[in-house]
């Protein structure tokens, strides 16, 4: 049977049409290098749409959006690093800058463990740097408890005549939950000796919903400066969060009592990139330190292969090691940012969470697991390269170190005490987490 014309819907289409070009929106800019050349050939990448296209010989390029949001753009080129807008709106003038990559001494070092094999990893027996711990319960408060999940503890922090530590707290058997960091608030608790503590309640909680933290806020650290207080922590807008791509958040107060104020963005993001890269996954464990005049921002970063094939160094271990996780290092001017990632990123090439402290002119670090310099105390006389100094024994779990002075001759200064976190498993139920207590063992 022939079908008549629908004249209607003929006339209909066109004026839809007419309105999704009204729609659409124009980005175009230009790509340029620190010298203020053109850059031939760079990657331009729109997130949210997946829209991708080259620049031409000029470091010009062109997308178009088909919605009236603003965007992320991602700027790229093998050779440079990657460099991001967020939150972009239409413009015809657009300038991304991309910088030369460096490598780290610990990107140098995993070429060779390539090229030559994993048994050439050398940890040197070094008396001054080699460094063991023992663990003890906390007592108060902080007691391990299985109806409540305590986890990720924050640096320790001395004000006045009282401690100061802030943690990832939730309830453990919360039905609503899929994972321990999962519905999380930042509870803060108060000790007299390091050991008995009370619980004085939440510090920050997680936002209202549609907010770049409204799932969770966990793992977290302490940062002391200028007279004020600075939280810095794992924030998830929704389960993805949880799993997959997080921010950073951060929240300041004038004392450690609070009230704490949330800024309003993230002081850190992923890299969006689906390319093979160590932190285009997850941005974990944010510590700051203050250095050389400017903020350090540590963080571990996770890479996810994104259906890329051939996943190979970012993303996939060597060694023969199930999983390998590296640190990255963004730096500001300011505590609050913004915060701009080092050209030398990754500079490690283990470590599954951030233990830093200051040391000397430079700094060192912890290392704990994924990677193949696990349990390796390491330094840096410039906050990028790191070397292997010595092996650690009983090296604390999720450590938050006690913040002391910073001295010139001894590496262990900034480790004499602290605390980290246990993982309990309980079958048929909901595992669950306490925080403990680490102390140096002196030989």
């Amino acid at each position: 049977m022939k079908r008549k014309p629908n004249f209607r819907l003929a006339l209909v289409m066109p004026v839809l049409w007419a309105g999704q070009l009204l729609l659409a929106q124009n980005f175009k800019g230009v790509v340029l290098n620190t010298e203020g050349k053109p850059v031939e050939g760079a990657e331009v990448y729109m997130v949210e749409n997946g829209a991708t296209t080259t620049t031409d010989s000029r470091g010009m390029w062109a997308l178009t959006s088909a919605d009236q949001n603003t965007k992320t753009l991602v700027f790229h080129k093998d050779g440079y690093t990657y460099e991001q807008m967020l939150k972009q709106a239409p413009d015809a003038d657009i300038v991304g800058t991309l910088r030369k990559a460096q490598k780290s001494a610990a990107t140098l070092r995993e070429e060779s463990y390539i090229k030559n094999g994993c048994n050439t990893v050398k940890v040197p027996n070094d008396k001054k740097w080699n460094v063991k711990f023992k663990i003890s319960e906390l007592k108060g408060d902080l007691a391990p408890d299985p109806k409540y999940t305590r986890r990720d503890p924050s640096a320790v922090i001395k004000v006045k005549n009282k401690y100061y530590m802030w943690y990832s707290y939730s309830i453990t058997n919360d039905a609503n939950k899929t994972a321990p960091w999962d519905l999380n608030d930042l509870y803060y608790a108060t000790s007299t000796d390091g050991i008995t503590w009370k619980e004085e309640g939440i510090a920050v909680g997680r936002g209202v919903p549609g907010s770049y933290d409204a799932r969770s806020v966990f793992t977290t650290e302490i940062l002391a400066a200028n007279g004020k207080y600075y939280l810095v922590y794992q924030a998830a807008a929704d389960l993805d969060g949880i799993y997959n791509r997080n921010v950073v958040g951060m929240s300041w107060a004038n004392s450690p009592d609070g009230p704490w104020t949330k800024l309003e963005q993230p002081v850190l993001t992923p890299t969006y990139t689906n390319h093979l890269f160590f932190d285009n996954n997850a941005v974990h464990d944010p510590c700051i330190v203050p250095y050389q005049g400017k903020f350090y921002l540590y963080y571990k970063g996770e890479c996810n292969c994104r259906d890329n094939a051939g996943c190979v160094r970012w993303c996939n271990p060597i060694c023969g090691l199930k999983k390998q996780v590296k640190w990255g290092v963004a730096i500001a001017d300011k505590p609050t940012g913004p915060y701009v990632k080092s050209v030398k990123n990754p500079i490690t090439n283990t470590g599954h969470e951030v233990m830093v402290w200051p040391f000397a002119k430079g700094m060192a670090i912890l290392q704990h697991q994924d990677g193949p310099e696990p349990k390796t105390i390491q330094f840096s006389e410039n906050g990028f390269d790191f070397n292997i100094m010595g092996g650690v024994e009983n090296i604390p779990e999720a450590a938050g170190l006690f913040r002391a002075p910073v001295s010139k001759k001894n590496p262990h200064a900034g480790i004499t005490w602290g605390v980290g976190h246990k993982l309990n498993f309980v079958k048929g139920q909901k595992s669950w987490m306490n925080i403990y207590r680490f102390d140096l063992v002196k030989e």
